[in-house]
């Protein structure tokens, strides 16, 4: 059997490796398909595909460090003993001979357990598994040759946990499970070791029946185990219980969780895990004091991945505005609820649990907050990627503060963006708490509500009618979500993606970069930060603006606009097409009816109208609406513009070709996809 072994690179086939897996999943274990799509995202997929280009086995690894450990490795079973898996480790060890080695657990009772021996593998201890049968497992290692490897498993992070914790990680029925749960995802058991201190056998023996009681103790089994000396634990209790106030009565829990804490402290390990808010509430003190942090296991996954991924939790600016936004850690949970929670129409308790849910599992959701420059929180978008084909949006959220619908209507524009480049094809709203103001943001960037729910179905490019009723139906959509006959409306529903359509209205419009840097000019306007630049982020970071022109061209909407900045009066423009923008409505009227109508929506003021009208309140000018700009990364120049049939000089509006708006479209890329 010819076989070629390669990274999986390309999301949508993730489909026919999952089904592999499903395939096996009781040999292999539970794994989310998020991990699959990760493991592609990151290169970290192996796929073995037969001369008929099928699917036939598969490799998922990860690396921590200087090691490289096998999660998966699964063979079809119509192309087992022909040499896949074989083929598979071998192109893993080609492609991670630059790091130490690789690792992987296997239970001693399957039949993979004679496979690793054959290829170079050597045992190198055992473990237990955490499964209801604690198995035993071997550790398998191969060394790639490289010098000062002195153990197969890289240092730990020990940290312990507490009895909430380690109850709610075997218990599935706690309402806590999901929460503490994170901290048994393969990338963070990579990272680090939870341990038990000895006080978890008092805290059994409170607990619940005797059968459960048995069961907990058997479990401690799957757990390292911290063992101090009894007189250094007895000498930091005291200073423990000084945190609490002497007016409070502490209970038998209380005096249980203090314990465990200085049982931590005493053996030299930093972190603490805990859902006791008595604790939490103290973290600050104790880390002051004897250097342990106190963490929830939300922030302590969320402070393993920012240690992964710091930049990601870094601070940016939207697009040139004064505007930041940021992926929100766990420590921000409380001021997020305050912000947020749109009490009293929801209850702050289920607003809270979403969230932390959320925030617990930073590698399958991403929770971004956007803040104003004296750091009022201003929109929240939290999205999961529960497949390749759909993102899920469980909260979206502004606050009463004056830009925060428009931040909103931003931010959703960025998910759609981000989504098709990932190959996503529909958006899911999950938020049953949402204003009617996100609504109307939902609207304007696309979405539609379907027997309840606010889907978005995702699309790129130019499309025609019948590539648009096909995506509709192949997501369980009626066509009927978009009224016949409204173009308008159709193009909102799948923007970014426009109509294929030779009839609509193009026009390159010339605009001063004065005006532009309020629109779209992203370079332009930080050029201006910091400081006070003027720059009218409501258009900048909106979704709808206007323009004023008193060229006697006749405009049609709806139509496409580009956007070809001249240098101005300032001599500070790139004399390119640096956008592109949908013509919503075309007005004519008076320059004082204009005005009045457009004010919101124009960054130019009374002065600059009126002297477009020549200073004559009676002249017409006319005001084109437009919506959806899309700043392109590839801006186009005067010389490729002149190739296309569109040569200088600019002085004003001027239609031009479908054809010509498709191509200039098309290379200028207004995003990644």
């Amino acid at each position: 059997m010819a076989i070629q072994i390669t990274h999986l690179i390309n999301l949508e086939q993730c489909d026919e490796v999952f089904a592999l897996y499903r395939g096996d999943s009781g040999t292999l274990g539970w794994m989310p398909k998020g991990a699959f799509v990760e493991g592609i995202m990151n290169r970290r997929l192996l796929a073995a595909i037969d001369e008929a280009g099928r699917f036939v086995g598969y490799l998922l690894y990860r690396v921590v460090g200087r090691r490289a450990t096998i999660a998966h490795l699964c063979v079809s079973k119509a192309a087992r003993g022909k040499g896949v898996a074989a083929s598979l480790v071998s192109a893993l060890k080609e492609h991670t001979s630059e790091l130490d080695g690789i690792t992987l657990k296997c239970r001693n009772d399957f039949d993979a357990h004679r496979f690793w021996p054959r290829m170079g593998f050597v045992a190198k201890g055992t473990a237990r598994g955490r499964g209801a049968d604690r198995a035993e497992l071997t550790v398998w290692h191969v060394d790639h040759g490289h010098p000062d490897l002195f153990s197969v498993e890289p240092a730990k992070t020990r940290v312990v946990i507490d009895a909430n914790v380690f109850f709610d990680l075997w218990a599935p029925d706690r309402p806590k499970r999901a929460v503490s749960g994170a901290l048994t995802e393969p990338w963070v058991e990579d990272a680090v070791e939870l341990v038990l201190t000895p006080e978890i056998y008092n805290d059994i023996q409170r607990a619940g029946t005797a059968e459960e009681r048995d069961r907990s103790k058997s479990m401690v089994g799957t757990f390292g185990e911290v063992r101090p000396p009894s007189l250094e634990v007895d000498r930091i209790v005291p200073y423990l219980r000084a945190l609490y106030p002497k007016s409070v009565l502490l209970n038998q829990r209380d005096e249980s969780d203090i314990r465990h804490l200085a049982n931590t402290i005493a053996a030299g390990v930093k972190f603490f895990v805990t859902r006791d808010e008595g604790l939490l509430d103290k973290s600050s003190e104790v880390l002051q004091q004897f250097d342990v942090h106190v963490f929830s296991p939300t922030e302590l996954v969320s402070h393993l991945d920012w240690i992964s991924r710091e930049q990601a939790y870094q601070p940016l600016r939207l697009e040139g505005s004064t505007v930041s936004t940021r992926r929100a850690e766990a420590q921000m949970l409380e001021s997020l609820v305050l912000a947020f929670c749109d009490a009293p129409s929801e209850r702050r308790i289920d607003f809270r649990s979403c969230l932390e849910r959320c925030l617990s599992d930073p590698r399958r959701h991403e929770v971004k907050v956007s803040c104003s420059s004296f750091g009022d929180h201003l929109a929240l978008v939290a999205v999961s990627q529960p497949s390749i084909e759909e993102w899920v949006l469980p909260l979206i959220r502004h606050t009463r503060q004056e830009l925060g619908p428009t931040v909103i209507r931003h931010q959703l524009m960025s998910v759609v963006r981000e989504a098709i480049a990932s190959g996503a094809q529909l958006l899911r709203v999950d938020d049953a708490g949402i204003s009617s103001s996100v609504k109307a943001a939902l609207e304007e960037v696309g979405f539609r509500r379907v027997s309840g729910v606010w889907l978005k179905p995702l699309l790129s490019g130019f499309v025609t009618n019948n590539e648009i009723v096909g995506h509709l139906t192949k997501l369980n959509i009626a066509p009927s979500i978009i009224p016949d006959g409204n173009t308008d409306d159709l193009e909102t529903t799948i923007w970014p993606a426009k109509l294929l359509d030779e009839n609509t209205p193009c026009y390159l419009i010339p605009i001063r970069a004065e005006w532009a840097e309020h629109f779209f000019d992203t370079e332009l306007a930080k050029q201006r930060l910091p400081g006070l630049s003027g720059i009218r982020e409501e258009l900048h970071l909106g979704v709808e603006a206007a323009y004023y022109t008193s060229s006697n061209i006749s405009f049609c909407a709806p139509g496409l606009i580009l956007w070809y900045v001249s240098q101005g009066n300032e001599k500070l423009g790139s004399m390119e097409v640096k956008a592109c923008s949908r013509l919503r409505e075309v007005v004519k009227a008076g320059p004082k009816q204009l005005f009045k109508r457009f004010r919101r929506l124009g960054v130019y003021a009374w002065k600059d109208i009126y002297s477009l009208a020549d200073s004559k309140v009676e002249s017409e000018l006319t005001a084109l609406r437009f919506s959806h700009t899309e700043r392109f990364l590839n801006p186009q120049s005067v010389a490729m513009l002149s190739t296309l049939g569109v040569p200088p000089p600019y002085p004003g509006p001027r239609p031009i070709p479908h054809s010509t708006f498709v191509s200039i479209y098309n290379q200028a890329l207004p995003f990644k996809a």
